[in-house]
């Protein structure tokens, strides 16, 4: 039960004018902390899973797929799903990742101090899709794991995209380790060098030489006349399995293989 003698009494001022002017702003109340290495590692994360799972994404990327030429690998040429084949081409962000763009553009806005939300901050990354400013280039699903694993060199020419445009207006928020490595990536580009060498994709036929005679297969004469003798060697034993005691009967079998 409630004591009613630990009942607080508190009476209400109520305001009938309130001037507009008075009323104070509303800030928008964060639910990430951005300064905190974890939370930000996971803001970062919730903007690229808005991207990729919005509907301007997906109508962004059947568009480049069926009017862009962009459902066949760079690479493996003849890898393909337009032609019904269960082939996984997979857009990739390069050279700089979707993730790289991401957090270019979280430093513009903190810069700027804008809208943090992550729904402002995937609108602005998916706009910069829609004005194609960012890198992109279609690969076959083990040519994209290889690239991600350092084992194969994608040359800039091959993209599609005015990254450069994304870098002239995004140049201060970019850091310098990124501008030195795209700089090596255009400069590995137009040079041709080891790090060019995409054998590890290509085709590696080996041919046997079956010539030796150990190999062969015998001759199919031979293979019916020892069917025919072996034949003959059972009825001449009236199909009689050996009884105990009695010696065995040897039966010769010509040998096949040599």
């Amino acid at each position: 039960m409630i004591d009613p003698d630990a009942i607080s009494i508190q009476r209400a001022n109520l305001v009938s004018n309130i001037d507009i002017n008075e009323v104070p702003t509303m800030k928008e109340i964060s639910p990430y902390n951005l300064m905190d290495d974890k939370e930000y590692k996971k803001y970062i994360k919730d903007v690229k899973s808005v991207v990729r799972k919005s509907f301007e994404y997906r109508q962004f990327i059947n568009y480049l797929r069926d009017n862009m030429d962009m459902d066949k690998c760079a690479f493996l040429y003849k890898v393909s799903n337009s032609e019904g084949f269960d082939i996984k081409i997979e857009i990739h962000h390069y050279p700089f990742s979707l993730e790289d763009i991401v957090e270019i553009v979280v430093r513009k806005r903190q810069f700027y101090q804008e809208d943090m939300s992550v729904f402002m901050t995937a609108k602005e990354v998916m706009s910069l899709h829609y004005k194609m400013m960012v890198g992109l280039i279609p690969l076959s699903e083990t040519v994209h794991e290889l690239n991600h694993n350092h084992r194969i060199f994608i040359p800039i020419d091959k993209v599609m995209g005015r990254y450069r445009l994304f870098v002239d207006t995004y140049r201060q928020f970019i850091t310098p380790e990124q501008i030195e490595t795209l700089s090596r990536i255009e400069e590995y580009t137009m040079k041709h060098s080891d790090i060019n060498d995409t054998t590890i994709i290509e085709q590696n036929r080996i041919t046997y030489n079956m010539y030796p005679e150990q190999y062969q297969l015998p001759q199919f004469g031979t293979i019916s006349d020892t069917m025919v003798k072996r034949l003959e060697d059972i009825k001449s034993n009236n199909y009689l399995l050996p009884v105990a005691g009695e010696p065995v009967k040897e039966i010769t079998c010509p040998v096949i293989f040599h």
